[in-house]
């Protein structure tokens, strides 16, 4: 642990390279659009890139790229301002769900109670490779690929 003065603390270099966190009011969608524009990496990547917004973890970027329709292999620099504008309100959503919930209890996450969390009961497609995908008119199977090291789970059909 590192105790540091508030006015110190954005200088830090453990801190200064963060992005901002995805709850907060500079994570925006032209400060995501103008982070993105130009990258060759795929959004999935670029997402979990803790310099371009910290925070996010694989499970909450896999189900916010599948409620916003983006598959994670697209390319950063070609998802649209329009594609942005729809994410960034999802990614919001699913971290509020996902607090709400406790968070996601897989192997070892406990909240500082001891209870477990309960997100986990709501994924739409992370972890489910093999199963049919949740969107009402879909018959598509999740698909899992790795990515940066990390699995990505999405559906072909839905996610464009």
């Amino acid at each position: 642990m590192i105790i540091v003065g508030r006015e110190q603390m954005n200088n830090h270099k453990l801190i200064k390279s963060l992005g901002p966190e995805p709850l907060g009011n500079e994570f925006n969608t032209p400060y995501l659009y103008s982070k993105l524009k130009g990258k060759a990496a795929p959004i999935k990547s670029a997402l979990l890139d803790q310099r371009i917004v910290s925070g996010l973890g694989n499970i909450y970027v896999c189900e916010s790229l599948w409620r916003a329709g983006i598959n994670p292999k697209r390319l950063s620099g070609r998802v649209s301002q329009k594609k942005i504008e729809v994410l960034v309100p999802i990614i919001r959503d699913v971290l509020r769900e996902a607090i709400s919930a406790g968070g996601s209890s897989l192997k070892d996450h406990r909240q500082t109670n001891g209870d477990l969390g309960y997100f986990q009961h709501s994924f739409a497609v992370y972890g489910r490779e093999g199963k049919k995908c949740n969107s009402a008119n879909c018959s598509e199977l999740v698909k899992r690929i790795v990515q940066s090291g990390r699995s990505s789970f999405y559906c072909a059909k839905c996610q464009k």
